[in-house]
């Protein structure tokens, strides 16, 4: 029986503005991916309901590395589409100012106004500036144009009370920080965040820097729920899955090997 292909969805280009992937090609996860990958963020989405229990407003989840290109951006998409599946009204919101790719994912173009707009002020109603996606119940909020002073506008209550706002009007919130071993935007307003997911690469990641990330992070407040390690040989799991870093081949969320020191941070 011939293997049924699962087509990309090919979003717009742009030449090498992030180190990660300069076509901004990615997968999303629906009915044609195989299996391992959706039991893989199937597998994530069940620790973070438990990570969530007793939460009186909707939940905010945020994703953060110790470096780029480990995967971050395309595992928290595909994270916060998976809930949007699961029946769930959920927002996924750009933080990653400096280098954002979640505009580009959904075709929206590095001109649109997003969240630099509303956090300086150039926008009065953050709603103006969220769209739905085409993903029924999956909602999102770009990062908008690069703004100068990125960190500033993090650390503004403007961005603390938008969260908040938005714990109430959905069911989720996931936000894509840009690495905490590179700048601590992710840790800044941890007292607000349900809990972080923090991505590892095989191969890529250092488990020193590593340590120190997590070490930084846990003297700041902010509460790792979990840890995934990611571009993991396995078989069975389906070959590469999209071009964004080759970030496709899961084995079981938060199983490590020579990350043993961090099991600690496991919510299995």
């Amino acid at each position: 029986m011939e293997k049924k292909q699962h087509k990309p969805i090919k979003l717009n280009k742009r030449k090498k503005a992030n180190a990660v992937d300069d076509k901004y090609e990615v997968k999303l996860i629906d009915k044609n991916t195989p299996f391992a990958i959706r039991e893989a963020f199937g597998s994530l989405r069940t620790n973070l309901l438990y990570a969530a229990t007793g939460s009186e407003s909707g939940s905010i989840f945020a994703v953060t590395s110790a470096r780029e290109s480990v995967g971050k951006s395309f595992v928290i998409t595909n994270l916060a589409v998976s809930f949007a599946q699961a029946g769930k009204r959920v927002l996924l919101l750009d933080a990653d100012m400096r280098c954002p790719v979640q505009q580009f994912y959904f075709g929206h173009g590095e001109d649109r106004q997003g969240l630099s707009e509303y956090l300086s002020g150039q926008v009065d109603n953050v709603e103006d500036v969220v769209t739905p996606s085409p993903i029924e119940g999956l909602y999102l909020l770009s990062s908008g144009r690069v703004p100068p002073n990125p960190s500033e506008l993090v650390l503004s209550e403007r961005f603390k009370q938008m969260l908040l706002d938005f714990s109430h009007k959905y069911d989720y919130v996931f936000v894509d920080f840009p690495p905490v071993g590179i700048v601590s935007d992710a840790a800044v307003v941890a007292d607000v965040i349900t809990g972080y997911v923090f991505l590892v690469r095989s191969g890529i990641s250092k488990e020193q820097v590593l340590s120190a990330c997590l070490e930084q992070m846990e003297s700041l407040g902010a509460k790792v729920v979990g840890i995934v390690l990611n571009d993991v040989e396995a078989k069975g799991s389906g070959g590469r899955y999209g071009k964004y870093g080759k970030y496709n081949k899961y084995r079981k969320y938060a199983k490590y090997s020579s990350y043993s020191r961090y099991r600690r941070y496991q919510n299995t």
